[in-house]
């Protein structure tokens, strides 16, 4: 195999380490692996997946801050639709050891950068300028926009 089929074409390049590996696990000798690349896909497996929870959880409280801050905006509505569906996106994509990862004071900060640059008419009302519920309260199912959306203004006071 060409030592740059990973640079070339990843999907062949992962096929091909895929097959070497299950000859590997079936106990076959194998001396082909390209171990340093399989071990950065690997953990980018990882960190992708945790990226996608984090983009999720800020989307979810981009929206909830515009629903907070300009809460007569006939764009609530779909804010509130947005929420939702981000937050069961990261609820599917979550797993346990994410939590420790998971910076939830910066993606809340960088949600307020978003928001304050966002072109919506009128003065906001104050938002928190701390996240107003843990990671767990964020990713739990029954977890209302609306609580999302008050807690934001009330903490702010």
């Amino acid at each position: 195999m060409p030592d740059d089929l990973y640079d070339r074409d990843i999907l062949a390049w992962s096929q091909a380490q895929a097959e070497r590996l299950r000859r590997l696990a079936a106990g076959e000798r194998v001396n082909d692996l390209d171990w340093t690349n399989v071990i950065e896909e690997i953990e980018e497996v990882g960190r992708s997946q945790l990226l996608a929870v984090e983009s999720l959880l800020l989307q979810a409280l981009v929206h909830a801050m515009k629903a907070a801050g300009w809460p007569d905006q006939q764009a609530v509505r779909h804010w509130t639709g947005e929420i939702v569906a981000f937050l069961v996106q990261a609820r599917r994509r979550y797993a346990p050891s994410m939590a420790q990862a998971l910076d939830l004071d910066s993606i809340h900060a960088d949600a307020l950068r978003i928001v304050h640059r966002a072109d919506i008419p009128g003065e906001p009302l104050a938002l928190t300028q701390a996240p107003p519920l843990t990671l767990q309260e964020l990713l739990d199912p029954d977890l209302a926009p609306e609580t999302l959306i008050a807690r934001l203004r009330e903490d702010a006071a």
